[in-house]
């Protein structure tokens, strides 16, 4: 009797992804954290810090090969969490399910295979912005399922009416591919501080909270044309099930 491998279908698995996040993201990011000032409190500071940080760590890699000199990578992202870590009281009490944030990021690479990187969006009283380096430890290729790997550091600054936040994220990315499918893995950390500005509980305004959590990934880029990509990814953010996904221009 002879046996079989069911391969899994990469635009399947990418459309899968992309659904998820998509779904889990909420409409606008001001209802995910309107409700901060009303329903945070001393234990939930930390949960809604970890939660935001692991957001802000997702979908800033689609590939392990660096750019290359003079190369650049356009195009809006998502990232998105299924549900509220436990404690997230301001997220849970304000009605929350999955929720994301979206973005547009512009990437270019420099000499000595570094790529420089900034992304961000502001709306309705949310501002992100950040950006960071990444680092090929092999020579970028295009040859057929040859390895490549990086390393990406990278730091946002996130303002809102009721708090502001920064957070610090480092990577390490591996990915395998051809010229239409490419496979990447990754693994990284998130280190978050959230200050809280506005609260109901007039003891919390001023304080803050730091976390430092784990994040891992697991995902697919897609070229359905040569200079045209589709990526998406299942994420693992400190326990919690989480997707992103993101359409660019990549040369």
């Amino acid at each position: 009797m002879k046996s079989c491998i069911i391969v899994p279908d990469p635009m399947k698995l990418a459309a899968a992804a992309l659904l998820a996040a998509l779904c889990a993201a909420p409409a606008a990011a001001v209802d995910t954290f309107g409700g901060f000032a009303q329903y945070s409190d001393s234990g939930s500071l930390k949960p809604f810090t970890r939660d935001l940080g692991g957001l802000l760590g997702s979908a800033t890699f689609n590939s392990g090969r660096s750019l290359g000199f003079s190369g650049f990578d356009v195009g809006p992202a998502v990232a998105a969490q299924f549900y509220p870590s436990k404690g997230d009281t301001i997220l849970l009490n304000n009605g929350v399910k999955g929720f994301g944030l979206p973005w547009v990021h512009a990437d270019i690479g420099l000499p000595f295979k570094i790529d420089g990187f900034i992304h961000g969006i502001s709306y309705d009283g949310l501002t992100v912005a950040g950006g960071g380096l990444r680092y090929g430890l092999y020579a970028p290729s295009d040859k057929p399922w040859t390895p490549q790997v990086l390393v990406s550091l990278s730091g946002d600054s996130v303002v809102h009416q009721d708090f502001s936040a920064s957070h610090f994220a480092g990577d390490l990315v591996a990915s395998m591919g051809n010229s239409v499918v490419t496979p990447y893995l990754g693994a990284g950390f998130d280190r978050t501080r959230l200050e809280a500005h506005v609260s109901n509980d007039v003891a919390l305004e001023g304080t803050s909270a730091t976390t430092f959590e784990s994040r891992f990934t697991a995902g697919v880029r897609v070229k359905p044309f040569h200079f045209t990509y589709l990526n998406a990814a299942f994420d693992y953010l400190h326990g919690q099930a989480a997707a992103e996904a993101g359409l660019g221009v990549r040369f």
